[in-house]
C-alpha cells in the first residue's frame, strides 16, 4: 500500500482523482523470471513494480526519486481513465518520452510523453526552476526547446489547464 507521505505527495498533482487505496507498490518486478529490468519501473495494472530504485516510501526520497513516482502514478492514473496501460507499455520502449509544450492540452499526448508532462510539471511546481534546470540537465526533465522560465511556466499551465480531468 502506499504511505500517507506517498499519498500526500500523489494528491499534491492529482487531487481525489486515484483510489490510492487500491495502489501498491511492489520491490520486485512484474515480469516473470525477473525479466523486468532493474532500472525500469513499471505500472501496468494500476500497481507500481520497482526494481533497483524502489523505496519504502518516496515521500522521503530525493526529487529525481519523486519525479520518477509521479511519472508511474501517472500511469495509474491514466489506467483509472481507460487507458490500456498494458498494451500501449508493450510499445514503450520504441516510442519517445521527449515532448514539446504550446500546441496541445494534455489529452492530445501520448500515453509517456503524459506521464512526463505530468513528472516533469510536479518538480517544477514543488520544487521550482532551478531544480526542474537540475534534472533537465541529467536528462529526467524531457521538454524539448529552449524557452524562458516564463513561458515554460505559461506552457504548463495551459498543458495542464484541465488536469486531472475524472
Amino acid at each position: 500500500m502506499l504511505t500517507s507521505g506517498e499519498i500526500r505527495l500523489a494528491k499534491s498533482i492529482f487531487g481525489d482523482s486515484i483510489h490510492y487505496h487500491k495502489v501498491w507498490i511492489h520491490h520486485g518486478s512484474y515480469l516473470p523470471f525477473d525479466l523486468q529490468d532493474k532500472n525500469t519501473a513499471m505500472s501496468p495494472n494500476g500497481e507500481l513494480y520497482f526494481r533497483a530504485w524502489y523505496s519504502n516510501d518516496f515521500s522521503l526520497t530525493n526529487m529525481s526519486n519523486q519525479h520518477l513516482f509521479i511519472h508511474e502514478m501517472s500511469h495509474v492514473w491514466q489506467r483509472e481513465r481507460g487507458m490500456n496501460v498494458i498494451f500501449r507499455g508493450l510499445v514503450s520502449w520504441v516510442v519517445s518520452y521527449r515532448y514539446k509544450l504550446g500546441r496541445h492540452a494534455l489529452r492530445c499526448y501520448p500515453m509517456e510523453q503524459q506521464a512526463q508532462i505530468i513528472a516533469d510539471y510536479f518538480v517544477l511546481k514543488t520544487y521550482g526552476y532551478q531544480a526542474w534546470k537540475m534534472l533537465r540537465a541529467r536528462g529526467d526533465v524531457t521538454l524539448d526547446g529552449d524557452i524562458s522560465e516564463t513561458e515554460i511556466r505559461q506552457q504548463y499551465q495551459k498543458a495542464m489547464q484541465f488536469f486531472p480531468w475524472n
